[in-house]
This record gives C-alpha cells, structure tokens and sequence, in this order.
C-alpha cells in the first residue's frame, strides 16, 4: 500500500488507515510528496515521485500494489494508476483538487502562470493562489508546476483520468464533504462509500470499510 497525504501533508490524518492495514499484515510507506507545505513541481514530475515507493515494495516481494490517498492525494492516485499499469486498486478517500471548481477564486493566478508558461518563462518562481477548505492563500511555486494542477483541462482533473483506471476503485466520501458529495464522477466509476464525516475525518470514519473492501479484493 502506497498511501498519499493530502495538502500540508498532515499524515495524521491517514495515520488510522495505516496502522489499521499493517496489522491485516500490509506494507504501508507514506511518502511525503513535494506539495508540502506548497512546494509544487509540475504533476507529471509529481506522478514520478510514486515510482520510487512502488519500486520498493514490489523488490521486498509485494506485486500486489494498491494507491491510496486522502484529498489531493486520492487525485494523484487515480491519475497514477490511470497512466501506468500495475496497481492492483485504488482508495479514494476524500478524493480532492478540482480546479473547475476553484477556478472562480484562483482564476487570475491561473491566467498569469499560463502566460509565463507560453512565453517561456515557466520555470521561473512567482506567488500565486492556492485553495483549500474553503480559503484561498498565497504559495511560490513555478510557473508550470501551478498551471499543471490549476488547469481544468490538465491531468488533475479527476472527470478525466478516473475513468482510464482499470482497477479497482473504492471512493470514500464523507457525507459533511460537499464538494465530493457533489461530484457526479465517483457515481459513475467503481464503488462509492460514504461515511458520516468531514473532509479532513473521511479516512478515519472510513477504517473498517477500506480494510474489508481491500482483503475481499
């Protein structure tokens, strides 16, 4: 199990679900992803930090692979198993990071990096807006790396790269979450579960559910 923090990388937040797993006798590592604290690299450099996790739990002998993530980190573990092959399932717990949904907030910073991006300054740093939980605030980052996950139209659209996983799915939603109440696309792809939780409790409202959805794979 590759299980995925959400932003500002509170891993106590997964911490249940972790601990919940290794004692049904999983591997579980936690990578800590260069969104930390707002760190931004370009999503597809973001995928990339997967490969080393997966890599080593499959060389200590665990083929069967499955990506788990909470908020942003369910986004990237659908848009991972959507591109590579492999994973075994997918956990989408609070799945998060719709930047349809954002735009209205963060809309001039998303036009602003797009233009440095085109005219070949996406590398450079700039501050822009990021969003979550209902507030918008101010991180660095490059060019490319913000328009990479702010674009609707880009990778982080989870209404695109959910349907492209073979897998799979189990979306845990909690029933206080309304943006992923909302979200008519885990009622069209795999299984939906939703717990009596916010977006910040779902995993740990969820516990019993992902590890009995998970053995019965």
């Amino acid at each position: 199990m590759v299980l995925v923090h959400g932003k500002g990388a509170n891993q106590q937040l997964i911490n249940p679900v972790a601990n919940a797993l290794r004692a049904e006798g999983a591997q579980v590592v936690m990578p800590r992803l260069s969104w930390a604290g707002g760190n931004y690299r370009p999503y597809d450099q973001t995928l990339a930090e997967l490969n080393g996790p997966i890599a080593r739990l499959r060389s200590a002998g665990r083929p069967k692979i499955v990506l788990a993530g909470q908020s942003l980190g369910a986004n990237l573990s659908l848009a991972y198993a959507a591109r590579f092959s492999g994973v075994a399932a997918v956990v989408a717990m609070a799945p998060g990071h719709r930047p349809a949904n954002i735009l209205q907030f963060l809309g001039d910073s998303l036009d602003r990096a797009k233009a440095m991006v085109a005219a070949g300054r996406g590398r450079e740093t700039a501050t822009f807006l990021d969003y979550n939980l209902g507030r918008a605030y101010p991180i660095k980052t490059t060019a490319e790396a913000y328009a990479s996950f702010f674009d609707p139209d880009g990778q982080a659209n989870m209404a695109n790269t959910a349907p492209r996983v073979s897998a799979p799915i189990l979306w845990v939603i909690g029933s206080e979450d309304r943006p992923a109440m909302q979200d008519s696309v885990s009622s069209r792809v795999g299984r939906r579960l939703v717990v009596p939780a916010d977006h910040r409790m779902t995993p740990q409202a969820a516990v019993r559910e992902v590890t009995t959805w998970l053995r019965d794979l």
